[in-house]
């Protein structure tokens, strides 16, 4: 009887620890961990997170740095698990809520470009966002910041390409009289950044376009026997237009294991010096054969 007495015992127990328990928690998470926190929506969270990995990807982030960012500041409002996925030309991500909903936002990339100062202020951002959780209300400057195009002012940009394609042609052999054509067609190129980049021509044939204007013009420059070296022209001008930092962050979503990203990220770069060695290659024999 005493036995019988303790097997019932042990069976209430039982019952107690597999049944009731864990659905007094459930009953208790559901109850008091519903919301995420500063009362932000699954939507609102997703649309910040989301503009925030766009703009970075627009502004040449690595994939891998985009990812993590995105994570972050999801967990930071109490989403319990978070799955992103980017690539350039794609961003997607899921979120799990307190109350057990999924909600998934995905955008489409049409173009991107190298901007370190606006990629700085939205990492400060995501650090702020991380460590207070402000209202979504509260940092409605931050978002219009960050869908808001912002570039540096044509007189620092004009002087970056001037002081980069004049300092290269003299670095590699070439004269004064040389830096100084390499300066001048430098804002040509410039002008053509930004008036033809940003009506979403394919990049390929935006750089082969470029570069073979450019090569055309400076061997036009080259018959008055202005320049003494023209090579070292061309070589001041191409480097407006490598892919460096394309290739760099390439590398490193390889060696931080998004293999997908980083293979699309080199073979584009690649392409793209390719192209740009086609454009100066194409000017130099065709004005050959004209003369000639």
């Amino acid at each position: 009887m005493i036995s019988l007495h303790i097997q019932y015992a042990l069976y209430s127990v039982r019952l107690l620890s597999e049944f009731i328990v864990p659905r007094a928690q459930k009953w208790f998470f559901m109850e008091y961990k519903t919301q995420l926190k500063s009362n932000i929506t699954g939507e609102q969270l997703l649309t910040l997170s989301m503009d925030m990995g766009e703009k970075m990807i627009i502004c040449g982030a690595e994939a891998n740095r985009v990812e993590d960012t995105i994570r972050r500041i999801c967990l930071a409002y109490g989403c319990t698990k978070v799955d992103v996925f980017s690539i350039t030309s794609y961003l997607s991500t899921t979120i799990r809520l307190p109350d057990g909903t999924h909600d998934t936002q995905t955008r489409r990339i049409h173009s991107y470009s190298n901007n370190l100062d606006k990629l700085e202020y939205l990492n400060a951002i995501s650090r702020h966002i991380c460590n207070n959780t402000p209202a979504y209300n509260n940092i409605e400057t931050e978002i219009a910041y960050i869908k808001k195009d912002r570039n540096f002012p044509w007189y620092m940009s004009i002087s970056g390409y001037i002081l980069s394609s004049s300092a290269f042609a003299v670095f590699f052999g070439g004269s004064i009289r040389d830096g100084l054509i390499a300066g001048l067609l430098s804002t040509i190129a410039y002008i053509m950044d930004l008036k033809i980049r940003p009506l979403g021509i394919n990049m390929l044939m935006y750089n082969f376009f470029c570069t073979f204007l450019l090569g055309v013009l400076a061997r036009f420059i080259g018959l008055t026997g202005f320049i003494d070296n023209l090579d070292k022209v061309f070589i001041g001008l191409v480097m407006l237009y490598i892919p460096g930092t394309q290739m760099t962050n390439s590398i490193r979503d390889i060696l931080c294991g998004d293999i997908m990203s980083g293979l699309l990220r080199l073979i584009e770069a690649v392409m793209l010096a390719i192209a740009i060695a086609l454009g100066f290659a194409t000017s130099i024999m065709g004005l050959n054969l004209f003369f000639h």
